[in-house]
């Protein structure tokens, strides 16, 4: 991959794409809390709107409670107690007349009253006031006088008249209306009647319609939020006629003031969609997905003292809330762009002003390689302070390397030198053994004949002096024995010398001793085995955190015995992966640990572990595993010698997965 790509890559990775999916997130997040806020202030306002039209409402209660105290209706209700008692009153036409007068003024300067009814105590339309003009319409009934609407034969109706609490106003659906706008229509807000009472007595009732047009104008003046269109239906459950009937609907141009089909329900409109909603909760929302808005609503009871309630919605489109974010994550995605066309800018001059000098260090690398390094390098010419550290740190680097091939093969010299040393040694081993053998036969020996001769000079003591020269022979023969026994016991020492040659056994005086040095070294010994079959020591790393841990002791003696220790655990694992024909190199786990005074050295390797049957004799010497020729059997021995003479510990356990583990304890210096 070219520098270019990978700069802008790199750039595109860290920088862009995290603040473009930053920008995506955060619009949302804000979109989601803005929506909220903003579900709140439509239900707020919706609650505002009931507020205006109950207030509108109650201003209409308060107007007709004060109608029946004025003159010309309490003038009027000697005539309606008249009538209770079916009589007709003497001044019941000029009565009727000035009342009438009355009403058709009050009616034109507060214009919000659709109708004036005067009823009798039976529910009996006696005045009708409509636009401000009396009503012409006369119905001849039982009654001693004329009535204006259809007598009334509804038990139940005048049961309803009766059970209306007094001086006070409330919302009757009367059959009179009923029947003037037909059983398929109706109006929106009920009859508004109050009880007409002479002497305490009620004589008759006043009922007042309002057409609702107020409560359009109310309406239109009010606030919509968020483009939001009003829906307001009816909800009576005892009313089925009634009941989710659309009073009011914004859209479709309908108004209060009109007279409404009962047909046109809530329920029918978006498939019951708000309907259902508002079953479950009387407030809330709901989306409507197909056209792209959402339906809030809330329950609110325009009339007091009656279960009769208004659904009042508002319809507001989606894009109202999303149309400002969307603006803004388009305008990310735009940013985006720039960025990215800015960003191949760079990465263009950048890798120019990166690449050249890197391009020279390649070839100062190749050039070293080559073996040719210092006749052929090029100059690294930079501004950039980190080539031009780079560029030093080559060539330290390569002094480094140098120093380091030396040392390499001083070492692997050393290494050899010592690699023959073990071989005399073992030479030295098996030729003293041999020798050892035949000496100890010649000692026995040599001791039974001087046990013989040594029975004949008991025997021939007590006999005659002719004797004598025979005792000589036998003293000198004693005196031959105990020559050739002094000679086997000097051979067998000059042998065991040579035994103890070949164990190295410690004879210097102890130093100070760096164990990381000495770990580090022994690394350096055993690593070129350790590749030639395919095994990793790991460890060494995380001994660098200790910078010193002295002991006293042969660091030569030391160090051999650590390489004895691991080369037997370079074997095992190499002896398992020859078997295992694994192309993968196994592994041997170092690790040092200080505790107390004492400093332990673990090496855990990978191989077959240690077979319970030949356990006790691995430090026996001259026992091994290895087949004739490859082995002495002296590693262990050795090792474990040298260790004790450092007042140490060494032992070898299988380990708990797979393995063996070897443990050297030696103690700090005090």
């Amino acid at each position: 991959m070219k520098l270019k790509s990978y700069i802008f890559r790199w750039v595109t990775l860290v920088t862009l794409l995290p603040a473009t999916v930053l920008g995506i997130f955060a619009s949302y997040y804000v979109q989601n809390l803005y929506y909220q806020n903003a579900a709140d202030d439509i239900q707020r306002n919706l609650e505002n709107i009931s507020a205006e039209v109950s207030r509108s409402l109650l201003a209409d209660q308060d107007l007709i409670r004060k109608l029946p105290e004025s003159q010309a209706i309490e003038q009027f209700l000697p005539v309606l107690d008249a009538a209770r008692s079916g009589k007709r009153h003497p001044d019941y036409t000029a009565k009727l007349f000035k009342l009438s007068q009355f009403l058709q003024q009050y009616q034109s300067v507060i214009s919000l009253f659709d109708i004036f009814r005067i009823m009798d105590i039976r529910g009996n339309t006696l005045l009708k006031v409509h636009f401000g003009q009396q009503s012409i319409t006369r119905y001849e009934g039982f009654e001693p006088y004329i009535i204006m609407d259809k007598e009334i034969f509804l038990p139940e109706h005048i049961n309803l008249l009766s059970d209306l609490p007094v001086n006070s106003v409330s919302f009757v659906e009367l059959p009179q209306t009923r029947d003037e706008v037909g059983v398929e229509h109706n109006r929106v807000i009920p009859d508004l009647v109050i009880p007409l009472v002479l002497n305490e007595q009620r004589v008759g009732y006043l009922a007042v319609s309002i057409d609702g047009s107020h409560i359009d104008q109310l309406l239109e003046l009010a606030a919509r939020l968020y483009d939001g269109s009003l829906i307001i239906a009816e909800i009576d459950e005892e009313n089925k006629l009634r009941n989710g009937q659309i009073l009011y609907e914004e859209k479709h141009l309908l108004k209060f003031a009109q007279l409404k089909s009962i047909i046109n329900k809530i329920q029918n409109r978006d498939d019951g969609l708000i309907w259902d909603a508002f079953q479950k909760q009387s407030y809330g929302s709901v989306a409507h997905t197909n056209a792209g808005s959402h339906y809030y609503y809330m329950e609110h009871f325009p009339y007091p003292d009656s279960l009769t309630s208004w659904l009042m919605v508002s319809e507001v489109p989606d894009q109202a809330f999303t149309s400002v974010f969307e603006r803004i994550r388009i305008g990310i995605w735009l940013l985006t762009g720039i960025a990215v066309l800015g960003s191949l800018f760079l990465a263009h001059f950048a890798s120019r002003s990166i690449s050249t000098p890197i391009l020279h260090l390649a070839d100062n690398l190749k050039t070293y390689a080559d073996g040719s390094y210092g006749r052929k390098a090029v100059a690294v010419k930079t501004n950039i302070d980190e080539m031009q550290e780079s560029s030093k740190s080559f060539i330290y680097m390569a002094q480094k390397l140098e120093q380091e091939q030396q040392e390499r093969i001083k070492a692997e010299n050393r290494l050899i030198q010592n690699a023959k040393l073990a071989s005399l040694g073992q030479m030295a081993a098996g030729i003293g053994h041999e020798i050892n053998n035949p000496l100890n036969n010649i000692r026995t020996l040599s001791r039974l004949i001087r046990r013989d001769i040594d029975k004949k000079i008991n025997n021939t003591s007590h006999k005659i002096a002719a004797a004598e020269s025979q005792d000589k022979d036998l003293y000198t023969m004693l005196d031959d024995i105990k020559s050739l026994d002094e000679e086997v016991t000097r051979a067998s020492d000059i042998v065991q010398g040579v035994l103890s040659f070949a164990r190295q056994i410690p004879e210097k005086e102890f130093t100070r001793v760096n164990v990381i040095e000495l770990l580090k070294i022994t690394e350096a010994l055993t690593a070129q085995e350790a590749r030639r079959v395919k095994v990793q020591l790991l460890g060494m790393d995380r001994l660098y955190d200790f910078k010193t841990v002295m002991i006293m002791g042969d660091a030569g003696k030391l160090q051999q015995a650590l390489v004895n220790i691991l080369l037997n655990a370079i074997y095992a694992n190499a002896h398992k992966h020859f078997h295992t024909d694994n192309a993968e190199a196994s592994q041997i786990e170092l690790s040092l640990s200080v505790h107390k005074q004492k400093i332990m050295i673990s090496i855990h390797d990978q191989g077959d572990g240690i077979d319970e049957a030949i356990k006790e004799k691995i430090f026996d010497p001259f026992f091994t595993t290895k087949e004739v020729g490859q082995g002495t059997g002296l590693g262990l021995s050795i090792s474990l010698s040298i260790i004790q003479n450092h007042k140490g510990q060494l032992s070898i356990k299988n380990a708990a997965d797979s393995g063996a583990m070897v443990q050297i304890t030696l103690p700090l210096c005090a």
